[in-house]
């Protein structure tokens, strides 16, 4: 009883330590599932897309780890990079031809305008008359 009481602290030091291998590659996974769900460019003219494009998801949380004093800095750090990822990469792409037929209320409410619809892609198969 008493060694597996010894096994699970030591666990939950290993979880809870922010400088621990084992935590700091659980935050290495969350970024990197954040960047397969984004997908950022590396081409994208947003500077904080580019950065996160450029990096490996490793060198990301070494940047923040460097970066950070306390467990505090380190966690606050990891959550505002995820969320930069969410905001600044890989955005959805929106298919055009669902979206012809909502009125402009509609596209309005979704922050979409008119013409940004008529520039997005069609995916060739349909061309469209706004395309050039």
């Amino acid at each position: 009883m008493e060694r597996s009481e010894m096994v699970a602290g030591i666990a939950e030091q290993f979880m809870t330590n922010w400088t621990s291998d084992v935590f700091r590659d659980r935050c290495v996974a969350q970024i990197e599932t954040v960047r397969s769900q984004t997908h950022p460019n590396i081409e994208s003219e947003d500077k904080v897309e580019k950065f996160l494009a450029q990096h490996s998801s490793k060198e990301l949380e070494e940047f923040i780890f460097g970066k950070s004093k306390t467990r505090e800095d380190y966690v606050g750090l990891m959550a505002e990079m995820i969320m930069m990822l969410r905001q600044h990469a890989g955005k959805p792409s929106v298919n055009a031809s669902v979206l012809d037929g909502a009125s402009s209320d509609v596209l309005e409410a979704a922050g979409i305008t008119r013409n940004g619809l008529d520039q997005l892609d069609r995916g060739g198969a349909q061309g469209g008359a706004g395309g050039q």
